[in-house]
C-alpha cells in the first residue's frame, strides 16, 4: 500500500490532516470529509482488507450509542479501503499511572460498553489502553474491533498483544467473555500501575504465568487492586464474571473510604502465583471484598504459605540446639563453614545498604511519574528489583547483590534521563495544545510538573489548557471552515481561540492566513479589526468596527455573535479585582489554587509584573504544603532514614517562612507528631519452641527460647529461625505505631528429607 502524506485527497472525499497512528497492514489520519463538511478519523487498510473493515463495522452497530466509538459505512476503492470514524480527543494512554480516582470513571464506562457486547453475543478480544479513546465530551469509547468475534467461535488470526491476552488467546481457545474479563484487568492493571502485567517479561505473559501483585505509585484502594488481580487469574473460572457487578464495585469506590495500599507493600511473586492457580483457585466475591479481607488474605501468605518457598541453606547443622541455644555440632565446624556464615552475613548487610538506596530512589522517582516516562528501562528496574528480593529471600545473597546492583543501575540511568524526559514532555504538551489535544495536552505538562514542581513552562500549559477547554469546538470549527475556504468564519473561530489562549500556533497562523484570504474585502476588514480589538480589551475600538461593518452588511451573521463578546469582554473584572482574589487566596494559604492563578494570568501576559512577582513568591511555599502532606498521608514512609531526613529538612523549612502562616505550622506540627509517634518503641513478643535459633535481622541474633520481649520502632522486620535437621523460616512482621504488643511465632516444623 502506497505512503500517504498531509493535504492527500482520498477517493475525491477525505483530505488527510495529520497522522494519529500505524499499526499492521494500515495507518489512522485525521481527515476532513468534504461530504459531512466535518473532521473525523479514518482507517485506512488495503483494498483486500475491506471484509475486514466491514465486519468491524456492522459489528459496531450492533451496540451503536453504548460507549462504542461511532463507525460509518466502509468505502473501498482500487487500492485500498477506508473506515471512517467518529473523532477523539485522546485515548487511555493519557491516564497511565495517574491517581485511580482519574482512571476509575473510565472503567466504568468500558465495563457498561463490554457488558453491551456480551449481551449481544461479541468478544472484544483485545483491550488495551490504545483502544480505548477519550471523547470530545470526556467519556470512553470502545474501539479496534479487529480482533473481536462471537462468542464460541474460533480465535481471530491477528496477532495479540502479548501483556493484555488471556492465557486462552494465546494458547489458540474458541472466544470466550473470559478473554475481555481478564482484558479488562490488564487495561486497569496497565492504568494504575504504568505498564501493562508482566512487562517487560513477554515469555513470562506467553508463559500464562500470573504477573506480579499489582504495585500503585499513589495509595490505592485494597478492594481496587484485589479485584484487578483477580481478574487476571490464569483460570477463567477464577475471575469474577459479571461486569455488571464490577461497575457497581468501581462506582462503590467514589464514595467508600477504603484502606489504601501502601505502595511498598509488595506481595512475593511466589504468593501471587499461588494465590491465582487454577487447581486451587476459589471464585471470588465481589461484595465480600474489603480491606480486612485483603489484610486476612496477606497475613495467611506470610505465615503460613511462605515458609513453603523458602530454600533451606546450602549446609545444614549437623546436630540440634540445646535448650540453651548452643548447637554441640557448630563446635566442630569446620573453619569452612563459619567463613561461609561470615561471608554470607556480610553480603547481607551490602545487599540490605543496596536495597535501601534502591528504595529510596525508586519512591523518588514514582512520585515523578517515571512509571509513564522512564519506559522499558524504569519496568525492568522494578522487575529486578522484585527479583532481588525473591532471591534474598531465598538466601542466594550473591544473586541478590547482583540483582540489586543492576537495578539500581537503571535507575540511576533514568535519574540521568530526566531532564531530557522533562524536555520532552513540554514540547509534547506544546504540539498537543497547538493540535486541541487537550487531554494529550494535560497529561504531557502534568508529567512535566512532576517531574519538576515549580518548572513555570509546566504550569503555563496546565493554565492554558484550562483556558483552551471551553473554546476547543471553536478551534475543530475554525480548521473546517478554513479547509472549506470559509475565510470569514474561519478568521471568526480563530480570534476566539486566541482570546483564551494567545499563544496557540494554530489559531495565530490561522488567523493570518484568513486575513490574507480575505484580501480586500472591507466588511471583512472591519470584522477582523473589531476582533483583533477584542483580544486586546479594547472594546470601544471594537465597537467601533463592529458599527462600520454594519453598515456594510447590515445582516451579516458575525455581527450578532460578535457585538455579543464585545459586551462580555466590557464587564470583565480588571486586574486589580484579579490580583485581589489571589491575593486572597494566598492569606488563607491555598497556595496551589494561587499559583495556578498566576500562571493562568501569565499565560494570557507575560509582562504581568504582580503575577511574576506573586509566582515567585507562592511557589516555593506551594511544593512545600505539597511535600508535607505527601509524608502527612504516608507517615509509615518515616520509617525509612532517608524520609527522616527529608522531613527534618521540611521542617526546617517550613520555619524559615515568614509572617502568618497557621496551616503550614498546623502541617508541621503533625509531621512532628507522626515522627514522635514513630521513634516510640513497641513491645514485639517473639514466641518459639526453645529448640529454634532465632535472630531479627538488622536487630540481632537471641538464641533459642520460647518468649522474648523486644522494644522495637515502629517499621517492617524479619525474624529469622533455623534448626538442625529444618528447613529455615522467615516471619516478616509490621511493628504499627501506637499498638500495644505485636506477637510473632518463629518455629522451624518442616523435617529436611
Amino acid at each position: 500500500m502506497a505512503a500517504f502524506a498531509k493535504g492527500q485527497k482520498l477517493l475525491d472525499r477525505f483530505v488527510l490532516l495529520e497522522p494519529l497512528g500505524q499499526g499492521g497492514q494500515g495507518e489512522v489520519w485525521r481527515a476532513l470529509d468534504e461530504q459531512r463538511s466535518a473532521q473525523i478519523a479514518i482507517k485506512i487498510l488495503p483494498a483486500t482488507e475491506i471484509e475486514s473493515l466491514r465486519g468491524q463495522y456492522l459489528l459496531a452497530q450492533t451496540v451503536k450509542g453504548r460507549g462504542v466509538l461511532e463507525y460509518f459505512e466502509p468505502i473501498v476503492g482500487d487500492a485500498f479501503s477506508v473506515l471512517p470514524m467518529e473523532l477523539a480527543a485522546a485515548d487511555a494512554r493519557s491516564l497511565r499511572a495517574r491517581s485511580w480516582t482519574q482512571s476509575l470513571g473510565l472503567l466504568c464506562e468500558v465495563a457498561d460498553a463490554l457488558e453491551a457486547l456480551h449481551a449481544r453475543g461479541i468478544v472484544h478480544r483485545d483491550l488495551k489502553p490504545s483502544n480505548v479513546l477519550i471523547g470530545f465530551d470526556g467519556r470512553a469509547r470502545l474501539t479496534d474491533f479487529g480482533s473481536a468475534t462471537r462468542i464460541g467461535e474460533s480465535a481471530s488470526s491477528r496477532v495479540l498483544s502479548p501483556f493484555s491476552a488471556s492465557p486462552q488467546q494465546h494458547a489458540g481457545a474458541a472466544a470466550s467473555v473470559a478473554d475481555d474479563l481478564f482484558g479488562f484487568g490488564a487495561l486497569a492493571y496497565e492504568l494504575l500501575g504504568g505498564y501493562p502485567p508482566n512487562f517487560p517479561d513477554t515469555a513470562r505473559a506467553l508463559s500464562g504465568l500470573p504477573p506480579p501483585r499489582l504495585v500503585t505509585a499513589v495509595a490505592t484502594p485494597a478492594a481496587l487492586i484485589d479485584l484487578v488481580m483477580s481478574l487476571l487469574a490464569g483460570n477463567p473460572e477464577a475471575r469474577p464474571n459479571k461486569l455488571r457487578e464490577i461497575a457497581s464495585m468501581l462506582r462503590s469506590l467514589e464514595s467508600q473510604r477504603l484502606t489504601p495500599v501502601i505502595a511498598a507493600e509488595v506481595v512475593p511473586l511466589e504468593i501471587a502465583a499461588a494465590g491465582n492457580d487454577g487447581g486451587s483457585a476459589v471464585r471470588p466475591s465481589i461484595a465480600a471484598w474489603s480491606g480486612l479481607a485483603a489484610l486476612a488474605c496477606l497475613l495467611i501468605a506470610v505465615f503460613v504459605l511462605l515458609p513453603r518457598y523458602v530454600t533451606p541453606p546450602a549446609a545444614a547443622p549437623a546436630a540440634g540446639v540445646t535448650a540453651a541455644g548452643i548447637k554441640p555440632a557448630a563446635v566442630a565446624a569446620t573453619s569452612t563453614a563459619a567463613s561461609k556464615v561470615e561471608a554470607d552475613r556480610e553480603l547481607q548487610d551490602r545487599f540490605a545498604e543496596a536495597s535501601g538506596r534502591y528504595r529510596t530512589v525508586l519512591d523518588e522517582l514514582e512520585t515523578q511519574g517515571a512509571g509513564v516516562w522512564g519506559g522499558a528501562t524504569f519496568a525492568a528496574a522494578k522487575s529486578l528489583g522484585a527479583l532481588a528480593v525473591e532471591a534474598e529471600a531465598a538466601r542466594d545473597y550473591s544473586l541478590a547483590l547482583d540483582r540489586i546492583g543492576v537495578a539500581n543501575q537503571r535507575l540511576a540511568r533514568i535519574v540521568e534521563e530526566r531532564p531530557q524526559a522533562l524536555s520532552k514532555k513540554l514540547r509534547e504538551g506544546e504540539a498537543a495544545l497547538d493540535g486541541g489535544r487537550l487531554e494529550l495536552a494535560r497529561q504531557a505538562f502534568e508529567l512535566a510538573q512532576l517531574i519538576e514542581p515549580t518548572n513555570a513552562d509546566a504550569g503555563r500549559g496546565i493554565a492554558r489548557v484550562m483556558a483552551l477547554g471551553p473554546v476547543l469546538p471553536a478551534l475543530v470549527a475554525a480548521e473546517t471552515a478554513s479547509l472549506t475556504l470559509d475565510h470569514l468564519t474561519a478568521l471568526t473561530r480563530y480570534e476566539e481561540v486566541l482570546r483564551a489562549d494567545p499563544l496557540n500556533r494554530v489559531a495565530r497562523e490561522g488567523a493570518a492566513r484568513a486575513r490574507s484570504q480575505l484580501g480586500s474585502n472591507r466588511y471583512a476588514r472591519e470584522i477582523g479589526e473589531a476582533l483583533i480589538a477584542l483580544r486586546a480589551g479594547r472594546t470601544a475600538d471594537a465597537r467601533a468596527a463592529v458599527s462600520r461593518a454594519r453598515t456594510l452588511r447590515p445582516a451579516g451573521a458575525e455581527l450578532v455573535p460578535l457585538l455579543a463578546q464585545v459586551d462580555a469582554a466590557g464587564k470583565k473584572r480588571d486586574l486589580d479585582e484579579i490580583q485581589a482574589e489571589i491575593l486572597l487566596l494566598e492569606s488563607e494559604e491555598k497556595w496551589a489554587e494561587a499559583l495556578l492563578r498566576y500562571d493562568a494570568q501569565l499565560a494570557r501576559d507575560p509582562g504581568l509584573g504582580f503575577a511574576r512577582n506573586g509566582r515567585a513568591r507562592v511557589a516555593p511555599r506551594a511544593d512545600l504544603a505539597r511535600r508535607l502532606d505527601a509524608l502527612l498521608v504516608n507517615p509509615v514512609r518515616l520509617t525509612a532514614p532517608e524520609v527522616r531526613r527529608e522531613a527534618e529538612r521540611l521542617l526546617a523549612d517550613a520555619g524559615n517562612v515568614k509572617g502568618a502562616a497557621p496551616v503550614l505550622r498546623n502541617q508541621s506540627e503533625q509531621l512532628r507528631a507522626a515522627i514522635r509517634l514513630y521513634d516510640q518503641p513497641v513491645l514485639a513478643v517473639l514466641e518459639s519452641d526453645g529448640v529454634t535459633v532465632v535472630s531479627v535481622q538488622r536487630v540481632g541474633s537471641f538464641g533459642a527460647f520460647t518468649r522474648r520481649e523486644l522494644q522495637l520502632k515502629p517499621g517492617r522486620y524479619v525474624a529469622v529461625g533455623s534448626r538442625t535437621g529444618f528447613r529455615d523460616v522467615r516471619r516478616e512482621f509490621t511493628v504499627a505505631p501506637g499498638t500495644t504488643a505485636v506477637v510473632v511465632q518463629v518455629r522451624c516444623t518442616e523435617v529436611i528429607s
